[in-house]
């Protein structure tokens, strides 16, 4: 069975610079984008692939396998984990998602994979719910802030992929002040990490950046299922990249109930 698309560019190391991959990624909002180019480059190194909708279109659509998925997933070895999806908008938007979901459908038949999985919701590091495929695709757990792990079963048997159940700890477990997680996937997310940072220990708040430098890092500690920007206060999470440092100091200097 063909895995190729005859409507997508294959984006690879070599071609990377000779493609849209940049100004598609740049056009197509989204909290964790644009990639940083250095982050991509490493995640090639461990399988990750990237399909563009040929011009004129617009829509990308970005997926690795799930043992080294960036994204807190758990009994995703067997399984392919669909990191991005974004396309522009429009009435043809759905269709557009569609054929990029098939991409990766029939890259993970291709090779044998148990299933499809992704994270949908609104913030940092997750796809949106409106792009979210239809027929054939399972709600298989739900997080925090109506995040979803939807997935497509290709064969089995097999256990069910989940999500964590220990959030709760993971965020204690960075101990007390101000810690800004991130994972390096967006050289933006990391700037203003390093600003809000910058900006409250001016003000005399403990803060520090923990940023999660692997996969593995990402799958054991990310606090929340997008992974790519949160912040939390004294070992609990208080949201995301919306927050600014006056809000962050704000909530810091409020006494714990």
């Amino acid at each position: 069975m063909q895995h190729q698309s005859r409507d997508t560019v294959t984006v690879s190391p070599p071609t990377f610079d000779r493609t849209d991959f940049a100004r598609v990624d740049a056009a197509l909002a989204a909290r964790h984008a644009p990639f940083n180019r250095s982050w991509l480059m490493g995640r090639f190194a461990e399988g990750l692939q990237i399909r563009l909708l040929k011009s004129p279109e617009m829509g990308l659509v970005l997926f690795q396998p799930g043992k080294l998925a960036w994204r807190p997933i758990l009994g995703a070895d067997r399984a392919l984990v669909v990191q991005d999806l974004r396309v522009g908008a429009g009435p043809l938007a759905r269709d557009s998602a569609a054929r990029l979901w098939s991409v990766a459908d029939r890259f993970a038949r291709y090779y044998g994979l148990s299933a499809v999985l992704a994270l949908v919701g609104s913030g940092a590091g997750l796809i949106s719910g409106d792009l979210a495929p239809g027929r054939g695709w399972l709600t298989l757990d739900q997080g925090p802030g109506g995040t979803r792990l939807i997935g497509r079963i290709l064969q089995g048997p097999m256990a069910l992929p989940r999500l964590p159940t220990d959030w709760d700890r993971r965020a204690a477990a960075l101990g007390p002040g101000v810690v800004v997680q991130t994972t390096g996937e967006s050289a933006l997310l990391d700037i203003r990490a390093r600003a809000i940072i910058a900006s409250l220990v001016a003000q005399g708040c403990s803060a520090r950046h923990d940023r999660l430098t692997d996969a593995a890092a990402a799958q054991a500690r990310a606090v929340r299922p997008g992974a790519a920007f949160s912040v939390v206060i004294d070992g609990r999470v208080a949201g995301g990249v919306d927050l600014s440092a006056s809000a962050i100091l704000d909530r810091a200097a409020r006494p714990r109930p």
